[in-house]
């Protein structure tokens, strides 16, 4: 390296000689050199970043990581970046110095919280006792006990709303199967309400006209103001964020 080096100034002092102007070329150089400098500074912040993530051992192959936002499974760490692959298919390329802070959620047990909103005059305990049915049920098919660690149980009405009371349920797993046991779950959830007659509580408008008797049928142009009335007072939906990596 240093005879490349020597060479270069040798060869700007014959020019120089020679009577050609090396100011540019000394400019040139100049701000090559700082260009070169910033991005090995980058570079080593790079570098040495990724030895104290992988000194902390924060992620391995094969892990599913949420890096502030951009989800994936790491596919491939290389000396400056990793990749991650994100469950649509697109790869993620990321630094390790541009990484502020990251969840593995792959590590030891995964613990999923499950909401349900039922209307308020539900019994909770009727609730309470289907979800621990669904749960030792849940336990006697082999290809989803072996990944519990706790079964699926209610933990009790969470809090109230505008539409109902929202019941809470939980179970353990051991990580990468929270999301089959999740689809299992809702749907066993889904059944089991119907089976009971249990409804999930729907938003709905109740429009009350001063002076109507009510046991009389309204006219179109009543109908048309309520329907009016009921979808401007009926909030837009919006639709829910799917982390799901399957």
């Amino acid at each position: 390296m240093a005879k490349y080096g020597i060479a270069a100034v040798f060869g700007l002092v014959v020019l120089n000689n020679i009577g050609i102007d090396i100011t540019p070329l000394l400019a040139g150089a100049g701000v090559l050199g700082l260009a070169i400098g910033f991005g090995a500074q980058t570079m080593v912040k790079d570098i040495v970043s990724g030895i104290l993530f992988l000194w902390d051992d924060a992620f391995r192959t094969g892990e599913y990581i949420d890096i502030e936002g951009t989800m994936g499974t790491v596919e491939k760490i290389s000396l400056r970046s990793l990749q991650l692959r994100h469950p649509n298919g697109p790869v993620h390329v990321i630094p390790y110095g541009e990484i502020p802070k990251l969840t593995n959620h792959s590590r030891d047990y995964v613990i999923m919280k499950l909401r349900f909103t039922v209307p308020f005059d539900t019994d909770l305990e009727k609730v309470r006792k289907l979800f621990k049915k669904i749960g030792q049920e849940m336990l006697e098919v082999p290809a989803l006990a072996d990944s519990f660690i706790q079964p699926f149980k209610s933990q009790g009405a969470a809090d109230v709303d505008d539409v109902g009371i929202i019941v809470r349920g939980k179970f353990t797993t051991k990580p990468g199967a929270q999301w089959a046991i999740r689809k299992e779950v809702y749907t066993r959830v889904q059944k089991a309400f119907d089976e009971n007659g249990i409804d999930f509580a729907r938003r709905e408008v109740r429009v009350q006209i001063p002076g109507m008797d009510q046991t009389k049928n309204i006219s179109d142009d009543q109908a048309q103001a309520i329907g009016t009335v009921a979808a401007n007072a009926t909030p837009p939906s919006t639709p829910p964020k799917i982390l799901d990596p399957n």
